[in-house]
Parts: C-alpha cells; structure tokens; sequence
C-alpha cells in the first residue's frame, strides 16, 4: 500500500514539474505506513533539448534505490 502510495505521489509531482517552464526542479515527500517511514527526493533539469531526472526512495528500514534517467529530443 505504501508503495503504491509513494508511486502515485512521485508520479503526480512529476507531471506537475514537468509541466512547468522551469530548468530545475526538486521534490520530496514522506509516507507513514504500518512499518514504518518512507522518503523519496526526485530532482531533475533541462537543458540544450535534454532532461535528467533523479529519484531517491528510502524505506522503513533504511534500503535506499536510486533510480535516474535521461530523455533527448
């Protein structure tokens, strides 16, 4: 349920940001769940026809994924 909590909230902040007209963004947010809390931290930029985009996912018990990606037009 978290997960899937922490999903839907990046996915959303995502669209928000990249909707905007700006060249760097930065979002975070935590979820309480029955094992605990989580945080994810996405960052991102554009430039010269090219975004990037980092997420950090940290669980309850400390594991943290990393996960980043670059698009290019």
């Amino acid at each position: 349920m978290t997960k899937l909590f922490l999903t839907s909230l990046v996915i959303g902040t995502l669209s928000v940001a990249a909707a905007a007209d700006a060249n760097a963004w930065t979002r975070s947010a935590m979820a309480t769940g029955p094992r605990g809390t989580s945080h994810v931290t996405a960052t991102g930029s554009c430039a010269n026809g090219s975004c990037t985009r980092n997420v950090t996912r940290t669980g309850p018990a400390g594991n943290t994924y990393t996960r980043t990606g670059t698009i290019s037009r």
